[in-house]
């Protein structure tokens, strides 16, 4: 089962519409999908419950030791299901530890429900743009992200950022788990229009990264709002329109294209060694989450 998180450290990047319209995609290409909304704004949840999302979610996963299955729901979509973030998801976040420091493993709390999910094919996260403990966490979990881009004059400085995480949280996942360094699946330039301001923009995303870069970019259109508002992906509502076509690339160009660890693993032979140190947070993953007060 493949896990991906769509992420960047910039706000307002379209991140919950690529999350949402990216697992509705694949599920056009018959996967399995769960997505997962983690942000405790719930920007994909109201995307398929516009009048509210569910009360019980992901943070009832994390604090009252439930299994993702028993918090998902099913959406208008088949075989698209979502975890929605649950009304006590901002109260988790000072919990899972942080990027410089481990805190007694509960950073590898999201991970471990990942490993105990079975049923989908793909799992999609959605994060929130703040660099949390709870976005770490999320890094700790998922084998790769995907990043949405606007092409404004902001855009690299929040990549730049996110990047600095990624590459201490790989890192830590080198030295203390067997999951591997983080992967980017891809960047998807989002919200392009014919300005030369955003020409310019893509011009140096594609510089940067190269062939992480996803060829077709989504196109800024009203269809995205007018479909959000009615609790429904893109690619049902506008299904021939430009916006649908290139989350339908970007789907199959996730599914088949290139991938680049921002760490290199280490030779087979310098590996962990057999017994972990006393303090590894490995070593206490299953500890149950603190409840909050």
């Amino acid at each position: 089962m493949r896990s991906v998180a769509v992420t960047n450290a910039k706000g307002g990047v379209g991140k919950s519409t690529t999350a949402i319209n990216l697992a509705a995609a694949l599920v056009e290409l018959d996967r399995r999908v769960l997505l997962i909304d983690a942000d405790p704004s719930g920007n994909a949840a109201l995307g398929f419950f516009p009048r509210g999302s569910p009360a019980v979610g992901l943070a009832d996963a994390l604090l009252d030791n439930l299994r993702l299955e028993e918090v998902a729901v099913a959406t208008a979509s088949p075989g698209l299901d979502l975890v929605p973030p649950g009304d006590r998801l901002s109260l988790c976040s000072e919990q899972m530890g942080s990027a410089q420091g481990l805190g007694q493993g509960r950073e590898f709390r999201i991970r471990r429900l990942l490993k105990g999910l079975s049923g989908y094919d793909l799992v999609v996260v959605d994060t929130s743009p703040v660099l949390t403990p709870l976005n770490v966490a999320i890094l700790y979990a998922v084998a790769e992200i995907l990043i949405p881009i606007d092409p404004c004059v902001a855009a690299l400085a929040g990549v730049r950022a996110l990047e600095d995480l990624v590459r201490t949280v790989s890192e830590f996942r080198l030295e203390f788990t067997d999951a591997g360094p983080l992967t980017i699946a891809g960047v998807l330039i989002t919200r392009a229009d014919r300005t030369l301001v955003s020409k310019q923009i893509e011009s140096e995303v594609r510089a940067y990264f190269g062939p992480l870069v996803y060829d077709r970019v989504i196109p800024a259109s009203v269809k995205f709002r007018e479909a959000y508002a009615r609790g429904t992906p893109l690619i049902d509502y506008d299904r021939f329109g430009a916006g649908a076509e290139g989350y339908r690339a970007a789907a199959r160009a996730y599914l088949h294209g290139h991938r680049e660890p921002l760490v290199a693993a280490p030779p087979a032979d310098e590996g962990p060694p057999d017994e972990p140190p006393a303090d590894d947070p490995a070593a206490v993953e299953n500890q149950p989450f603190l409840k909050a007060s």
